[in-house]
């Protein structure tokens, strides 16, 4: 499966307290069994993250291209812009 235009989200719950909230991808998947291609998806809790590659609770996910408003977002808040061979800290 692969996500394109993609990018990192907490998990939207405002009374889950900082140290309980996870990480999540949001974008648009290809080659997901649930969903049609380019839907756009948020995806379980991340696991860890690799070069090209995000391992979530319940799947596995190639990176394609990030999207370009959060990369734009992550540099003009002093926050790591994610790159294929490092797509998170």
């Amino acid at each position: 499966m692969r996500l394109e235009n993609w990018s990192v989200t907490g998990s939207d719950d405002p009374y889950q307290p900082p140290e309980c909230q996870t990480r999540r991808l949001r974008g648009e998947v290809f080659g997901h069994p649930k969903f049609v291609d380019g839907e756009h998806i948020t995806t379980s809790s991340v696991v860890s993250a690799g070069s090209g590659t995000v391992t979530t609770r319940n799947s596995v996910y190639m990176l394609g291209e990030p999207n370009p408003k959060y990369v734009e977002w992550c540099r003009e808040n002093g926050h790591h812009v994610p790159t294929l061979e490092e797509p998170m800290k």
